[in-house]
């Protein structure tokens, strides 16, 4: 297939721009805290596409990850060890620790085996973090402070803050995006296509899917560091089995395998959520009708609707530019 026109990456561009304006014309500043959930959960679901799309590994215990990067945040500010510099490397290193240990065990299976691997091994350390009094038990952890940039970055401003959750959010959905481009990219797709073919040419199967795996877990637990700072608390709820089924969500109805797929996916999943959730409690119940019919007339979710309407630079697919 061809080339796209334009990367994925003008489509966050254009989204990070919506949720200034949006706050400035409705003179509510609130807006932005919207819109950085949205970017935040872009960046989890993009990492999971990664793995997913690319690669064909249905993991259902993805969320760990932001649970492990909210916890490492949290531990480190409420410890007096703020600067974002300190932060950022410390929850790279844990995340990829712990995606390269569940990586390691489950990916030595494949199919159904694979993905309840992933769900038990993520449960355990949900039950970990719910069961331990150093990390505040069921009730979450308080977090003390937000990370701190640079001397006089207010961090507690909510225009500054929006700024460093879109630039670090865009910074992660490039990298994804640069991976998932890439000669290794490539070997990612060859891998999920034909196993066996890609091995008899010579690809480390195994290896390449775990660092795939790596990559994925090492970005959705920088996007648990982002989620930590804007709620200023930390929760297994965030590594829950039910965050990793709203993760598969937001990457089936944005389109599974589409690069701009993740974006659209959470956009609307967050826009939808915040809007719902004034109606009903049970707001899914309303949810659910809208995935379904998106799967079922739109293989490629959002993407392909896009697509469709002739937004085709806005849709590149797994297999473009290969």
């Amino acid at each position: 297939m061809r080339s796209p026109s334009a990367p994925a990456l003008v489509l966050a561009l254009f989204a990070v721009g919506i949720g200034p304006l949006a706050a400035l014309l409705a003179d509510d500043p609130y807006l932005l805290s919207i819109f950085e959930r949205f970017l935040i959960f872009a960046v989890a679901a993009s990492s999971l596409n990664l793995i997913l799309g690319y690669g064909g590994m249905v993991s259902f215990g993805h969320a760990v990850y932001l649970g492990v990067g909210a916890y490492a945040t949290g531990l480190l500010a409420n410890s007096g060890y703020e600067a974002l510099w300190l932060q950022v490397p410390v929850v790279v290193v844990v995340s990829a620790i712990a995606a390269f240990l569940i990586g390691k065990i489950a990916l030595r299976t494949t199919g159904v085996h694979f993905i309840m691997i992933t769900l038990a091994l993520a449960q355990i350390l949900y039950y970990l973090a719910q069961s331990s009094s150093a990390f505040g038990g069921d009730d979450g952890m308080v977090i003390s402070a937000r990370s701190a940039l640079w001397p006089g970055f207010d961090a507690y401003d909510p225009w500054q803050f929006y700024a460093f959750v879109a630039v670090t959010a865009l910074v992660l959905l490039g990298l994804v995006d640069l991976v998932a481009r890439s000669d290794f990219g490539r070997r990612l797709v060859a891998t999920r296509e034909n196993a066996q073919r890609a091995n008899a040419l010579g690809f480390d199967v195994t290896g390449t899917r775990l660092v795939a795996f790596v990559i994925a877990g090492a970005v959705c637990g920088l996007a648990g560091m982002l989620l930590a700072n804007q709620s200023e608390f930390a929760t297994p709820g965030y590594a829950d089995w039910r965050r990793s089924g709203e993760l598969l969500a937001i990457v089936i109805l944005g389109g599974v395998g589409t690069r701009s797929g993740p974006i659209l996916g959470a956009m609307v999943f967050v826009v939808v959520e915040h809007y719902l959730v004034s109606v009903t409690p049970h707001w899914p119940i309303l949810f659910g009708p809208l995935l379904i019919l998106v799967v079922l007339f739109f293989h490629s979710g959002l993407a392909g609707l896009v697509k469709a309407l002739g937004g085709r630079f806005l849709a590149p697919t797994a297999e473009d530019g290969r």
